[in-house]
């Protein structure tokens, strides 16, 4: 079967995808400013009816429709849609429908909108330091892998046909330059300084989440990538790039658990939940980052050894070792 019909050029499909993708981005990108606007911190408000400075469950457990959170799930959605269905079907890129990665993407855009959007949004956002490293947690090694593994090969490789757009993706994606970019964004927005930042201004805690978001998907690529031309690296160097990049996260969550202080200030002015002082928020916080991710990142370093092993195992009777390998099967030949 052909990659793609005869009366339809390959710059023109091309074309027409990235047209369709540009007018998205463009569309968000100028809707923007009124939805950050729109979503302004509810904060003064929670403070001004926080009885004795303690918040209960009404400030926090309840679900809202912020635009900007679904107007973008809205368009991912539509996008790989369209990719499986439609332009699947017009360019011939599969027989079928993967219908394992479709559900696991769906069921990524869900868990997306769980996470930036209800209860945990409003106690992330406002009220404890805690819940936002649950939330940054999720987006950076639970959504993202999702969203790597619900990719088929065949719906991104017209994006990587052009040479220099294929030499990009294969260049950001590549361990060492992976490493940098997820470990480089995940400190620098836990410095304090930008770190209160984003909270205290929306369209930087906007900016924040796509920044995770987006290298979190940059960082899984060497795990899970779908496509032969933005390849996996072999698995010793795997190995090493997943235990470095939990080395990286736990060294972050460990230094923040271990401070003395309250050094994300924001918090201090927030009410408080469930008897939580600003600094023990703070120190589980941090132990969150220390243990539970790095299990996760655990998790990884046991999936590269068993496919390493499966794929370094010899077949059943033979040792592995070519010329044994050979020399039996020469004798058996001639026994026979």
């Amino acid at each position: 079967m052909s990659s793609y019909p005869p009366n339809r050029p390959l710059k023109l499909q091309l074309r027409a995808l990235l047209a369709t993708l540009a007018m998205t981005a463009s569309t968000l990108l100028l809707t923007l400013p009124s939805l950050v606007w729109a979503h302004p911190s509810g904060l003064p408000a929670l403070r001004r009816r926080a009885d004795y400075f303690v918040a209960t469950s009404d400030d926090w457990l309840f679900w809202d429709f912020h635009p900007s959170i679904v107007i973008g799930i809205l368009a991912m959605t539509a996008l790989y849609t369209l990719g499986i269905t439609r332009w699947r079907k017009r360019y011939g890129w599969a027989d079928e429908i993967d219908k394992g990665r479709a559900a696991l993407f769906y069921s990524s855009m869900v868990l997306l909108w769980f996470t930036l959007d209800g209860p945990l949004h409003h106690l992330s956002d406002e009220l404890l330091f805690s819940a936002h490293m649950i939330q940054h947690l999720v987006l950076q090694l639970v959504w993202a892998g999702m969203f790597v593994l619900s990719m088929p090969g065949w719906l991104l490789r017209p994006l990587v046909k052009n040479p220099r757009v294929r030499r990009l993706a294969v260049w950001l994606t590549r361990p060492t330059q992976a490493f940098i970019l997820y470990n480089a964004v995940t400190w620098v927005w836990h410095f304090p300084a930008m770190y209160n930042l984003a909270l205290e201004a929306h369209e930087f805690h906007i900016m924040e989440h796509l920044l995770f978001m987006s290298t979190a998907v940059i960082f899984y690529w060497p795990l899970l990538s779908p496509l032969e031309e933005v390849p996996r690296p072999t698995h010793g160097p795997l190995l090493l790039y997943v235990f470095a990049n939990m080395a990286a996260m736990k060294s972050l969550g460990v230094f923040i658990s271990m401070q003395n202080e309250v050094i994300y200030t924001y918090y201090l002015k927030a009410p408080r939940v469930w008897g939580l002082t600003a600094i023990s928020d703070q120190q589980i916080g941090g132990m969150l980052m220390w243990l539970p991710g790095g299990l996760i990142l655990w998790g990884g370093l046991g999936y590269v050894f068993f496919q390493w092993a499966m794929k370094g195992t010899p077949a059943r009777g033979t040792t592995g070792i070519a010329h044994i390998d050979a020399a039996r099967a020469a004798r058996a030949q001639e026994l026979s």
